[in-house]
């Protein structure tokens, strides 16, 4: 996995879970386990490509909002800390190793959930069912505010002139990545929406991640929390989110996973008694 992950980021090949569900199924074959991981792992790939490809439909229905994210951050900081990263830090004409590091942490969006919910998997079916069950009602929560609230990224923004020069940094990086691929994916038929910024879930996805790997195997799971910092740091600096975004993408996170904890499994069990019910004799 560690492998295929650094080949597929080397090259610049942004890596979606369709195709990393192929990486993954790899060490399934290994361990002999390929049936049952098609089989527990489909219906939530399922669920995440149905989520990704509504995505789509963001700023389609509503007005794109541009100024709440741009009045929080102002607030808190005078300038919108995207703005004053890259002045800062931002030199699209010279990369530095930060801005290669910042892009390798954009592009494990789903690597990092999708290899936890694999190391779950391979530990407890019930581990896996909670998370999963959690980063789908996470990601299906974010999609509804998406398409009632439509919100633009600071690059575009500062294209809209709401913002002073705010570049989209994520393009720039991977397009001086040694080799950039376009290998075939069920994701070339999707069309996703750039005014899906609030909440952010490039934000949400790492704190539930180190939520749970806190539930799961206790302190050891703040060892997570470097990896949490980089990429809210990195969607900031990038261009691809504001404060606010990741503010509420925390908050979103924090709420699914008490969900988890607390409401999933009672809706489950619910649902177990009645599949008992009404089995036949």
């Amino acid at each position: 996995m560690a492998a295929s992950t650094t080949l597929l980021i080397g090259l610049g090949i942004p890596i979606p879970p369709d195709r990393y569900f192929v990486v993954l199924l790899v060490p399934a074959l290994l361990v002999r386990r390929a049936r049952s991981f098609i089989l527990d792992w489909a219906p939530f790939l399922l669920l995440l490509l149905s989520y990704e490809f509504l995505r789509g439909l963001a700023g389609r229905v509503g007005e794109v909002h541009y100024l709440t994210a741009i009045r929080f951050d102002s607030m808190i900081f005078g300038t919108p800390p995207p703005v004053v990263l890259q002045q800062w830090f931002g030199h699209t004409s010279s990369l530095a190793p930060y801005d290669y590091l910042f892009a390798v942490l954009y592009l494990l969006h789903f690597v990092m959930p999708l290899s936890f919910a694999y190391l779950l998997w391979l530990r407890s079916a019930e581990q896996f069912t909670r998370f999963t069950g959690a980063f789908l009602l996470l990601s299906y929560a974010a999609l509804a505010t998406f398409i009632l609230y439509p919100a633009a990224p600071p690059w575009l923004a500062s294209q809209e002139g709401y913002l002073p020069e705010v570049h989209e940094l994520v393009g720039v990086v991977l397009s001086a990545f040694p080799e950039h691929l376009h290998l075939p994916t069920v994701y070339a038929m999707f069309d996703p929406n750039q005014v899906a910024a609030v909440p952010s879930l490039h934000a949400a996805y790492p704190l539930l991640l180190m939520l749970f790997a806190c539930r799961f195997f206790r302190w050891r799971g703040l060892l997570l929390a470097p990896y949490v910092l980089g990429v809210w740091l990195a969607v900031v600096y990038m261009g691809e989110h504001y404060v606010f975004d990741v503010v509420v993408g925390a908050l979103y996170s924090g709420a699914a996973f008490v969900a988890a904890e607390h409401a999933l499994p009672r809706v489950w069990r619910s649902a177990a008694r009645l599949r008992r019910h009404l089995a036949p004799a």
